[in-house]
């Protein structure tokens, strides 16, 4: 199943973004392009890390594919490096992108890539190993919403515009049916804040990378949000900051509607 079929192309801010094309960011070729040995890439990596230590502990090891997913027909990242990084504090642990925020490399484009790193924060397996990790939901969902982001050129317009926005990703992998909408999908909130939480890095050299969490919400509170919208949002955030959970997703919880 491709990438498109498998993630549901509805990301909401009051009603349906329709599908969009990536931007041909690498046909933008100048006689001063972004090459590969660029150091703002290091730059802009060891931001990053800066950032995540400060929320908890970074393992040295990223986790990277063999083969770029842009080679087996998935959305382009701003080069072909596609990674994560796994950040664990006292009680969570977090799985971030890293690398939408590169530079596009073989272009003339100044911009951080697409400007935000998606990230998800979970509750359980603070400890775990790397084959505990991969096997996690978790694991599954946030390639999905990276690929998303690229798929769609980013999302930080309408981040920066609205705030909050939900989406839904069809029948997730490892996530209870109890969960899950009569669709099979999965509800999720982008962008909830929380007082302790940075949700930008300055990458230096003039750019900032937006980090934006996503947090899942149980089939009645993603109903809540489809006939409530941008309102329904609002108010389910502030109930989830309300109640402790905050970005956290957290399948032990009880709905919150």
């Amino acid at each position: 199943m491709s990438w498109k079929k498998k993630l549901l192309s509805k990301i909401s801010d009051g009603g349906d973004m329709e599908e969009t094309t990536l931007p041909d960011h690498r046909s933008k070729v100048a006689t001063e392009t972004v090459a590969v040995d660029d150091p703002r890439y290091q730059q802009f990596f060891e931001a990053r890390e800066r950032h995540w230590r400060s929320i908890g502990t970074l393992d040295e090891a990223v986790i990277a594919y063999i083969i770029s997913p842009e080679f087996l027909g998935k959305p382009a990242w701003p080069t072909t490096r596609q990674a994560y990084r796994v950040i664990r504090t006292a009680h969570s642990f977090i799985i971030a992108s890293d690398g939408l925020t590169d530079l596009f490399v073989d272009t003339n484009s100044e911009k951080p890539g697409f400007g935000t790193e998606v990230y998800i924060e979970v509750p359980d397996l603070a400890h775990a190993d790397f084959d505990q990790i991969k096997r996690h939901w978790a694991f599954s969902l946030i390639p999905d919403f990276a690929a998303y982001v690229a798929h769609a050129g980013g999302i930080e317009t309408q981040v920066e515009r609205l705030g909050l926005l939900s989406i839904e990703f069809p029948e997730p992998e490892g996530v209870p049916d109890t969960w899950l909408t009569e669709r099979k999908s999965l509800g999720a909130l982008i962008n909830v804040t929380i007082p302790d939480r940075p949700m930008d890095v300055d990458l230096g050299s003039g750019a900032k990378a937006l980090m934006i969490p996503l947090t899942i919400l149980t089939a009645t509170e993603t109903k809540f949000v489809l006939e409530n919208g941008a309102n329904g949002r609002v108010e389910l955030a502030r109930r989830l900051t309300d109640a402790g959970v905050g970005i956290r997703s957290d399948l032990s919880r009880e709905s919150l509607v």
